[in-house]
């Protein structure tokens, strides 16, 4: 769980350091929106909202709960949270930003896809486990003579 100060902001000093954090990401390039979250968040912290960004992703993509937890590397229980928070309309920008097909989602999209599997959360397509036991299974054959 997050570590929040004891000491809280007020609901209209929490609405406009939203407003001004919203607005520090809006009209800014892929590079600059990546420095700025670099700069504000840690490697955890990025890592968090990049695997619910995913689960929601593939949520929508209609995956399995179980699927999904072990395609991202996370708890059942966490997937079915965010499932729960998904079906009671909690990612409705997101799904929305998704819906529309523009090609900032498709790069979004292409971008997790390069943080799972080149971030080492997911093996590179083709090297499973499962894969990798076949490929020694099969020098393994080709040394002793079996197959050419």
């Amino acid at each position: 769980m997050v570590q929040i100060s004891k000491s809280p902001l007020s609901k209209s000093d929490e609405m406009v350091l939203f407003i001004q954090l919203t607005q520090l990401f809006s009209k800014k390039s892929d590079i600059e929106v990546q420095g700025i979250l670099s700069n504000l968040l840690g490697y955890e912290e990025k890592l968090m909202l990049a695997k619910r960004f995913a689960i929601v992703v593939l949520l929508w993509k209609k995956q399995s709960i179980y699927s999904i937890a072990k395609i991202v590397h996370v708890s059942t229980s966490t997937v079915a949270r965010i499932h729960q928070n998904y079906h009671a309309g909690a990612y409705i920008n997101i799904i929305e930003a998704l819906d529309t097909r523009n090609p900032s989602i498709v790069e979004i999209l292409k971008s997790i896809d390069d943080v799972l599997h080149l971030g080492g959360i997911l093996p590179h397509y083709g090297q499973t486990h499962r894969s990798e036991m076949y490929k020694r299974d099969m020098e393994a054959k080709k040394k002793r003579g079996k197959i050419n």
